[in-house]
């Protein structure tokens, strides 16, 4: 969801922001990947390709506070990075731990979770979060009060998304609990990283409703 006020800014900063935060979430949607891969390969397999990717990006980081570039990752991450003009620095001398949280809560999703609510679970995270962040940037008009400059047009696609993924592998009345846990956990300001409270409550609530 779009948590900063770009009026200031000229067509250009905003189309700069706007082509930036597009590639961040594009980067959360193709998470969607995951529960796909798993009902192909196995869970495990799955697992496992979070765990690569998280420990060559880590790798990748490491060269990058030391000067060096890793091959592809290292532009990725620059790409990626926030920065001062959406009032979001991530400093340039730090290392960026986002993208492992966000690892960390699609594969807590699928491992703590039964069949198919982890998979429902890693819809709200990755298609909720990513399409609310990009409707947000791109139309949102309305900001919703104490949510850090969050937008109702935000907010309402991420549930509306949310919704639909999970409903791919849960009943729609489950998959409506999912996807409005995601998106009032996302408006909170909580001080742990959505990327694990989003999935890590909502996965929780949907398996023991699911299981009564």
């Amino acid at each position: 969801m779009s948590k900063v006020d770009d009026r200031h800014l000229g067509s250009n900063g905003r189309y700069a922001l706007i082509r930036k935060e597009l590639f961040r979430k594009a980067i959360h949607i193709f998470g969607f990947s995951i529960p796909f891969i798993s009902l192909v390969a196995g869970v495990y397999y799955a697992a496992a390709i979070i765990i690569a990717l998280a420990a060559v990006y880590s790798v990748s980081e490491y060269f990058r506070l030391k000067g060096r570039s890793f091959p592809v990752l290292t532009a990725v991450t620059k790409a990626a990075m926030r920065n001062a003009a959406e009032g979001e620095e991530e400093k340039q001398d730090t290392f960026v731990k986002a993208p492992l949280y966000f690892a960390a809560g699609i594969l807590a999703s699928l491992l703590m979770f039964p069949a198919p609510f982890n998979y429902a679970t890693i819809a709200v995270i990755t298609l909720g979060d990513g399409f609310a962040s990009i409707a947000g940037r791109l139309y949102g008009k309305n900001k919703i009060p104490y949510t850090c400059g969050k937008t109702v047009e935000g907010s309402l696609a991420g549930f509306v998304c949310a919704f639909a993924g999970a409903a791919i592998f849960i009943s729609p009345a489950t998959a409506l609990i999912a996807a409005t846990i995601g998106m009032v956990i996302e408006l909170l300001p909580l001080r742990v990283t959505d990327n694990l409270t989003v999935p890590l409550l909502s996965g929780l609530t949907i398996s023991i409703i699911g299981n009564l």
